[in-house]
């Protein structure tokens, strides 16, 4: 897997330092092709992890603005969000996204007639029914369920809209049941997954607006199916360092690589760690690096792989060498997301060596939640150039706006997306097929790690 990573990181890279980056405000945009209409909002994503911690699929929502207030219940403003929200998932061709992962995409009965419907892709493919209290079912939506569920698509709906008695039609039909826990009520929880099963047994549930591990805990005890909230990547217990000797050997080890060390001090440092020293063999010896003939010593293998393969190697080894955590895979997948968007964004505009400094920065910016530390601590502890520092602390200087939108790709705040694609010379239309790629890029680098 990391044999694959370096080499879809960014291709190789001279070690030679490249000039600071241009101002991006120079560069002109190329011309987007845009569908009439109403123009492109930046899609939001949130993970979904299984009862194994890993990432299973992604609720994906249209971002709205701050003053952007519409009425869910006017039947066309309802459709005119469902059509954008479908025009903009098919522009992103998540297509090739599902299969691997599921994609819970909201909309309203009434759009299950809508044309786009009849040519999306089933597999994967979960429609979150949106149903308020003035919701009809009636026989013609059953009949349409159950035609689309034999095309192979999935349903789900809240939990408090399916145990509604003018609903209850609707549960025979759902795959998901979806319940806000945020209130971390058990008696309260408990007693609504009673209600379903009584209507409708056997139907997985979904946990949504997990705040904390804790509330995972119980969820899952309660043996939810699938959970979201922001507790995938809170900064919780930050008092509690997991460095390990594992992860500071990496951090000695990466600062050694910045600031020029020879081969042999290298080595020396590695042969102190054999566990680190067989995965650094298992890597040089995979069959993604080509060789011809097997290494079998950490010299030939550290010049084998360059300093800057090896730099790389070792922030990935960053997120998966300490004392296993819990959520450490999805986080990693997360910051693998934020860096790839990053540094696809900054493609046009940067050189070689910029592009991968924010890629870097994108992927540091979640490492204060995986070892459990004050970011300002964290980086305390490795030599980084000021401008990654800087994006991530502070959010100022040239890599800044390439993390904030890569980081907006998981928020509900459009405000600054606008400014943000203007002051890096890219349309808004790019950024939803830069997630898209950097959805796909992450989910078959991680699952190897």
């Amino acid at each position: 897997m990391l044999n694959r990573l370096v080499g879809m990181w960014s291709g190789n890279r001279e070690n030679t330092v490249a000039p600071p980056p241009p101002r991006v405000e120079a560069v002109e945009p190329e011309p987007a092709a845009r569908p009439a209409g109403k123009a492109p909002s930046v899609m939001r994503r949130e993970a979904m992890l299984g009862r194994d911690q890993r990432v299973a699929g992604y609720t994906f929502m249209l971002r709205r603005t701050a003053d952007e207030h519409p009425d869910p219940n006017l039947p066309d403003v309802q459709r005119l969000y469902d059509e954008t929200l479908l025009g903009n998932l098919q522009r992103m061709d998540i297509a090739r996204l599902l299969g691997q992962r599921l994609a819970f995409v909201p909309i309203s009965p009434a759009t299950l007639d809508h044309p786009l419907i009849g040519e999306w892709p089933a597999t994967g493919t979960v429609w979150l029914l949106n149903i308020d209290a003035r919701a009809t079912v009636d026989a013609t939506l059953l009949a349409r369920l159950a035609e689309l569920k034999t095309r192979g698509f999935s349903f789900a709906v809240q939990a408090d809209a399916a145990i509604r008695p003018e609903h209850h039609a609707l549960l025979p039909h759902m795959d998901y049941v979806v319940m806000d826990v945020s209130s971390e009520d058990i008696p309260a929880i408990t007693a609504q997954i009673a209600a379903v099963s009584k209507l409708a047994a056997g139907k997985r549930l979904v946990a949504t607006d997990v705040q904390t591990l804790e509330a995972f805990h119980m969820c899952h005890k309660l043996q939810f199916a699938l959970f979201m909230g922001p507790f995938i990547t809170r900064r919780e217990n930050l008092g509690n360092p997991v460095m390990g000797p594992s992860r500071a050997k990496v951090l000695d080890l990466m600062n050694r690589v910045r600031t020029g060390a020879e081969q042999p001090e290298l080595a020396a440092q590695f042969r102190h760690d054999p566990a680190l020293s067989v995965r650094l063999l298992r890597y040089v010896n995979s069959p993604g690096m080509g060789l011809m003939n097997k290494i079998g010593g950490i010299e030939q293998a550290l010049m084998v792989m360059g300093q800057d393969k090896l730099y790389r190697w070792l922030t990935l080894i960053l997120f998966t060498g300490g004392q296993t955590q819990e959520l450490d895979q999805a986080v990693l997948e997360n910051a693998l997301v934020r860096g790839r968007v990053a540094e696809q964004l900054a493609g046009r505009a940067l050189f070689a060596k910029a592009r991968d400094e924010i890629f870097v920065a994108g992927l540091f910016s979640l490492l204060d939640v995986v070892m459990h530390m004050p970011m300002e601590q964290v980086l305390k502890q490795i030599s980084l150039p000021a401008e990654i520092t800087e994006a991530i602390v502070s959010q100022r200087g040239p890599y800044a706006p390439y993390l904030a939108l890569a980081i907006a790709c998981e928020q509900d705040d459009q405000s600054s997306i606008e400014a943000l694609a203007k002051q890096i010379g890219r349309d808004v239309a790019d950024i939803n097929g830069v997630h898209m790629d950097a959805l796909l890029w992450a989910q078959q680098l991680s699952g190897d790690v």
